[in-house]
């Protein structure tokens, strides 16, 4: 048995264990997910896509999700966002012991570099990055923990946290400096808020910027992937990292190896193809058509329809039939539209091998 000093020297190191304890949790979380996905998820990804494969009647066996999920594939992203969260957490855990010992820096101070005015704007600086990490990693916590639920945890993920916790630290930055006066102890929140949503936030001033200038095209908004119904900001964000900005990318992509990158279900992913095909050909008349009760391309292989009697609907409703009838010889001729809708058709059939094979699953 110890004497009374010595119990309460013990218990002074606690403080000091409990601040590591909090940087290894941390800083130990994405490698730890990382190895939680591919030891023990990976293989119910692999067996789900190649279900979705054999349901459309296709050859699986030289097509393997693994090609993308390799192990060697998550050593460097992995190791990008360790080391940033290590840095970080250790940084603002520890920031007692090292921050008083900082004169002077030209990115916490700004404007204020190089003139003697004390800790005040270094204080400020310090708080607005360390509240811009705490909420940028938890919003990339959460969101990596969402894919691990979903089989969905690819390399690309944490090179995406890494760079989204810098850019909340850059973005909280300015907010300091260019709120300084206005924000006062609101700093910290809105310093998280910048953390948790940074790339909104930008999207968000840009969208501002371009709608004073007018540098964004109809174009571009008749095309945005908001345009299709069924797709939030969280569906765009993760059909952004396979490379699929808009309408057209999404039309134009193939849907065996969008079911391979992505988690999406084939249904849900046909519907979204389908109505990408109407919206790049009509575009701006696209709520015009929905009001006919076409809301996909695949929408006009059903019902017997023909050129002349759509046409004569779309007057009815006050569309071009010209134009109408254009648009849908341009969707019926299409090989591909047709494949594609006939595949849809089948998979809604009672008794079908895609149905039939969902329900065995």
């Amino acid at each position: 048995m110890g004497t009374l000093g010595e119990i309460i020297q013990q218990l002074g190191t606690l403080p000091f264990i409990g601040r590591m304890v909090i940087v290894f949790i941390v800083g130990g979380f994405m490698p730890l997910s990382a190895m939680t996905f591919f030891y023990y998820m990976l293989d119910k990804r692999e067996h789900d896509f190649k279900k979705a494969i054999n349901d459309m009647g296709m050859n699986a066996s030289k097509k393997s999700v693994k090609d993308f999920h390799r192990a060697s594939l998550y050593i460097l992203p992995v190791s990008f966002i360790t080391l940033i969260c290590f840095l970080a957490i250790t940084a603002i855990i520890f920031a007692d012991q090292w921050s008083a010992n900082i004169s002077d820096s030209i990115l916490l101070h700004g404007g204020d570099f190089g003139i003697a005015n004390g800790s005040g704007p270094m204080n400020k600086s310090l708080v607005a990055v360390s509240f811009a990490f705490l909420g940028g990693f938890i919003w990339s916590s959460s969101n990596i923990i969402r894919r691990l639920i979903n089989y969905d945890l690819s390399p690309y993920i944490y090179y995406s946290a890494g760079i989204r916790i810098l850019m909340a630290s850059l973005v909280s930055l300015i907010v300091a400096f260019i709120l300084d006066s206005v924000v006062g102890q609101g700093l910290p929140a809105i310093a998280f808020l910048a953390g948790m949503f940074p790339d909104r936030f930008i999207n968000y001033l840009v969208d501002k910027y371009k709608d004073i200038v007018g540098a964004q095209s109809d174009l571009e908004k008749e095309l945005a992937l908001s345009n299709i119904e069924g797709i939030s900001l969280s569906h765009q964000e993760r059909l952004g990292e396979v490379g699929i900005d808009n309408a057209q990318n999404l039309a134009c992509y193939s849907l065996v190896q969008l079911l391979k990158k992505t988690p999406f279900e084939t249904r849900q992913v046909l519907d979204w193809i389908g109505q990408a095909k109407l919206l790049i050909s009509v575009r701006a008349q696209i709520d015009a058509y929905r009001n006919m009760g076409i809301r996909s391309a695949f929408d006009l292989f059903k019902g017997g329809k023909t050129k002349e009697s759509f046409a004569a609907s779309a007057s009815s409703k006050g569309l071009d039939p010209i134009q109408a009838a254009y648009v849908f010889e341009q969707i019926v001729n299409d090989s591909g539209i047709q494949s594609l809708a006939n595949f849809e058709s089948e998979m809604n059939l009672p008794g079908s091998s895609a149905t039939d094979n969902k329900a065995k699953a």
